[in-house]
């Protein structure tokens, strides 16, 4: 059965299967909404939240009773079920204000387009309620940004209807998208692998780059494919062996062509710090007062110092932990004789 939250996927690839494992961002997410409800119906939260995190909460449900002006918001979870016409999953939203014909949606991590899934919380919505219009406003809480959706009942149900058909479609085909490490298919889905097949056998072979690049600026669909691709590359086949590459190393092991370069941590200086040169400085109260804004870097620190006349102190300094970079090892061009 296709899960409301399923839908924005599937509208970008019809073959996408949710993941059963939760992964921490899913996780994290459910303990927000948790806390967001809580919040709207004035009961303690609960969960391990950090600070930063219970911040974002309460300003979604500053946001939400702002968007409401008054009217009453149902945060009960048992009273927020929604089914939607065409669709088996029973979803549950965030909260809503009937008498508003409005609902929220507690959204954590990266902006995205959920407007598959805002259509169909909204379509359902408006089935139950008899209502030929409603709106759904997303509250992206890590960024404190508002997203709106308005849907009347018949544009709600095409965009269902819409993704629905496609993930139906006996013909339909993968494509890659940005929700391809989320699938449970990642590993063996064609979109993904084929790219990775063909383009390890041109590095194999005798092709050089500037054929590769002359034939594909000859043909924009396979440029098109193949920039598709490179993000694939990016993100799902490279990085994660480029992280394994390098613990192995870490733990003695050599690949052949790279090297771990080690590179010294940040260089920052606390409030502590910046009070005292001020002090020794005699700056004035404005520049004290723009400086304690927070810890500062340490170019920035020794060019205010400098600034002022006042030495930087020994062992001042708080050094960040040292970065170990993978790089590749390439032979140093030795001077021609």
């Amino acid at each position: 059965m296709i899960r409301h939250s399923a839908l924005p996927k599937l509208a970008q690839c019809p073959c996408y299967e949710s993941n059963p494992v939760a992964g921490p961002a899913a996780e994290r997410g459910t303990k927000m909404d948790a806390a967001f409800r809580a919040l709207l119906m004035g009961k303690p939260v609960t969960g391990d939240l950090t600070t930063e995190e219970l911040e974002a909460v309460m300003w979604a449900v500053d946001t939400a009773r702002d968007i409401a002006d008054g009217a009453e918001i149902e945060a009960d979870e048992a009273k927020l079920k929604v089914r939607t016409p065409g669709m088996e999953h029973e979803g549950t939203e965030d909260a809503r204000t009937e008498s508003k014909a409005t609902s929220y949606d507690l959204k954590s991590g990266s902006l995205r387009s959920y407007y598959e899934q805002a259509a169909a919380y909204c379509l359902g919505n408006m089935d139950r309620a008899f209502a030929q219009e409603w709106t759904m406003h997303l509250l992206f809480c890590d960024q404190r940004e508002v997203v709106e959706y308005h849907f009347t009942y018949e544009k709600a149900a095409q965009v269902v209807a819409d993704v629905l058909a496609s993930a139906s479609d006996p013909n339909r085909k993968p494509t890659s998208c940005e929700y391809c490490s989320w699938c449970r298919k990642s590993d063996t889905c064609v979109a993904l692998t084929a790219p990775v097949v063909e383009t390890l056998a041109t590095v194999e072979s005798s092709v050089s780059l500037e054929e590769i690049r002359q034939s594909l600026l000859a043909d924009p669909v396979r440029l098109g494919k193949f920039l598709k691709a490179e993000s694939i590359f990016s993100k799902e086949f490279v990085k994660p062996l480029k992280d394994a590459a390098k613990a192995q190393m870490v733990a003695g092991a050599e690949v052949p062509g790279w090297k771990l370069q080690k590179q010294k941590g940040s260089e920052t200086f606390s409030r502590l710090s910046i009070v005292r040169a001020a002090v020794a400085g005699k700056s004035g109260l404005d520049d004290l007062v723009e400086a304690l804004g927070g810890e500062m870097s340490g170019a920035t620190y020794r060019a205010w110092c400098g600034k002022m006349g006042v030495p930087v102190q020994d062992g001042e300094a708080e050094i960040g932990k040292e970065i170990v970079k993978l790089v590749e090892d390439k032979p140093k061009k030795g001077k021609s004789k």
